[in-house]
């Protein structure tokens, strides 16, 4: 589980870059990839996993304050070791893991694979979830079967026609806030019950 690697409890940050989880590390350290900004005025270095595992104890969306826009955070723990996953909030990756909330079970480990591919200059990005070693976790919503899941929209900006998903990420706004988070907490909660009855010593009392 987790990215196979050893270290201390405190929280490890994680991106996403070209399908790949990736981690912000000084150069030279073993495998490290030099990246560098669209404009080439930083470069920094990233070691890169197919994937992270873990169990979710918390998603939220954070607002940068750096014009970076809004981010949705992925908080797993694998045994102890926190990882905390970051992707934009309006992104393929992140509607990859918006589609399958419903049918994300909080009590188990659950292993994000981002995947990216370049076709026609284009590059086209999905996350993928998989739990209990089976095959990807079922989309809950999809363009032949979108339930109450709202359209995007064609508008015009500037001149250009783009779409716009708005009213798509606010549905999934609620339905994280109202029904996801609610899930985790009580997943979280039983989890803790269990573990407070397994420390308990058994006195061969029925009380």
């Amino acid at each position: 589980m987790g990215l196979n690697q050893g270290g201390s409890s405190s929280r490890t940050y994680l991106s996403i870059s070209d399908g790949k989880i990736a981690k912000r590390v000084e150069e030279g350290s073993a495998g490290a990839i030099k990246c560098t900004s669209k404009d080439g005025s930083r470069t920094w270095y990233e070691q890169r996993f197919s994937s992270v595992s873990g169990k979710i104890t918390d998603v939220f969306k954070r607002d940068s304050d750096k014009g970076y826009g809004s981010q949705l955070c992925i908080v797993l723990d694998d045994k102890g070791e926190e990882f905390q996953v970051q992707m934009p909030w309006s992104s393929r990756y992140s509607s990859g893991f918006f589609v399958c909330m419903p049918n994300i079970d909080p009590s188990k480990v659950i292993t994000l694979s981002p995947w990216m591919k370049e076709i026609d200059g284009t590059k086209k990005t999905m996350l993928y979830l998989k739990q209990d070693g089976q095959d990807n976790v079922d989309w809950a919503w999809t363009r032949d079967n979108p339930g109450n899941m709202p359209d995007m929209k064609q508008i015009k900006v500037k001149g250009q026609t783009v779409w716009d998903d708005t009213e798509r990420q606010e549905f999934f706004e609620s339905y994280l806030n109202d029904m996801f988070l609610p899930k985790i907490k009580g997943a979280s909660a039983i989890e803790k019950l269990d573990s407070l009855a397994d420390d308990q010593e058994d006195t061969g009392l029925p009380f």
